[in-house]
């Protein structure tokens, strides 16, 4: 108790000649672990947020496709009940993903799609795709009409009303696929989070699609429950004794390309934090060098008055164990009230800008948010504090090799 007091005076006593050294490292350690944080909590939301954009629009979180000799003799709904029956699943939406072409007559105008033909319940329901996709000025695809883009509309020169002409490749009589031409109307322009979808990618109603595309092209997508999405394992080892036929493919597996470069782009953020824990343990290493210098007068004052070396080795790693803490904690409280308050602060700083530019600022007008995870955290102020407690007893050892009367005749 008497070394944890001693710690405390040599760090904060108002008598203490460097005390405004001791506040410098600790706020130096508080600015570097907000940085940090900060940094690591912006990145996985946005790699979160775009996740959860993909699963919930493009790939569902598993798909199942079945044999297309199976999917010619069991009806959809047949299978839609049994998978809708498995447990941790909520949602099955049968859908056909297919490349067409569509004609705008009015403008004139033609470009290539990937039309994608599911129920409007997909719409009417609470559900990821429902959530995260927006419709403007329209109403959810019925029979004979199809929901199209904002960039796809510029594209072909189209409007809400607009008749199109869309040929597709569908299930033959004589052939495989033969060729079919459909007329649509357009009911409503959607906005997802996903610009790839957005450019490419057009909605209609089942009716009468599906029957001209086949049941053989069919996909099943599953919305699972929240806690079995990134570990369902378990929901797809069922799917695959129940149906031994079937091919089951998580949103991983579907998007392995996509997921493999944000999971490089994840390892290229932890190097990017080494460099960081590399620049801060420099800076750390030269605030210990300085703060152990300006304490020699009260280390030779301890030596002399006959304290052993363990006892003096003891006091001055409490005093870096109780700064880099106090520091560390001021850090953290700083990063959760920054993710608390980041819109409102990125707001304010785009008004004063707009203030002086006259523009206002794309990045700053973002809806950023931020994830801190407990165990990242957990990580960076154990490192922190090592790298602490480290560079002082170092720097302990190697003051304690000097005599008393030199230690006092350098101070």
């Amino acid at each position: 108790m008497f070394t944890l007091k001693l710690a405390w005076r040599y760090a904060f006593s108002k008598s203490n000649r460097h005390r405004s050294a001791t506040l410098v490292i600790m706020f130096g350690i508080a600015i570097g672990m907000l940085a940090i944080i900060s940094v690591l909590a912006l990145m996985n939301s946005l790699q979160t947020e775009l996740l959860d954009q993909v699963k919930a629009i493009e790939s569902f979180h598993v798909q199942v496709t079945f044999p297309p000799s199976d999917s010619s003799v069991v009806p959809i709904e047949d299978y839609r009940e049994q998978l809708e029956h498995i447990e941790h699943v909520v949602q099955v939406f049968p859908y056909v993903n297919t490349q067409v072409m569509l004609q705008n007559p009015r403008a004139d105008r033609s470009s290539t799609a990937r039309l994608r033909v599911i129920e409007a319940s997909v719409w009417e329901t609470e559900n990821p795709f429902s959530k995260r996709t927006l419709l403007w000025n329209g109403t959810i695809p019925q029979p004979l009409e199809v929901a199209i883009s904002g960039q796809m509309a510029m594209k072909i020169g189209a409007n809400i009303g607009d008749t199109l002409q869309m040929t597709l490749l569908g299930a033959g009589k004589t052939a495989v696929l033969a060729p079919s031409t459909v007329t649509l109307t357009i009911s409503a322009i959607f906005q997802t989070g996903l610009p790839e979808f957005d450019n490419s990618t057009i909605i209609s109603d089942v009716t009468p699609l599906m029957n001209i595309i086949g049941p053989k092209r069919v996909i099943y997508g599953l919305f699972l429950e929240p806690n079995v999405i990134n570990r369902s394992q378990s929901v797809v080892s069922t799917i695959a004794n129940e149906f031994p036929e079937a091919t089951i493919r998580t949103w991983q597996q579907v998007n392995s390309a996509f997921y493999s470069a944000l999971t490089l782009e994840k390892v290229m953020m932890y190097l990017f934090l080494l460099f960081m824990f590399i620049i801060l343990a420099v800076n750390m290493k030269n605030a210990s060098s300085r703060l152990l210098f300006v304490k020699q007068r009260e280390l030779a004052i301890l030596r002399a008055l006959g304290s052993p070396r363990h006892i003096t080795v003891q006091v001055f790693l409490l005093q870096a164990v109780i700064i880099t803490l106090i520091g560390e904690t001021i850090g953290i409280i700083g990063s959760f009230l920054l993710g608390t308050y980041i819109g409102p602060i990125l707001s304010w700083i785009d008004s004063i800008q707009s203030k002086f530019s006259g523009k206002s600022n794309v990045l700053l007008s973002y809806p950023f948010t931020m994830e801190i995870q407990t165990g990242e955290v957990i990580v960076i102020t154990c490192i922190v504090l090592a790298l602490s407690v480290g560079f002082t007893y170092i720097g302990c050892r190697h003051l304690l090799r000097k005599e008393p009367m030199e230690l006092m005749y350098h101070e």
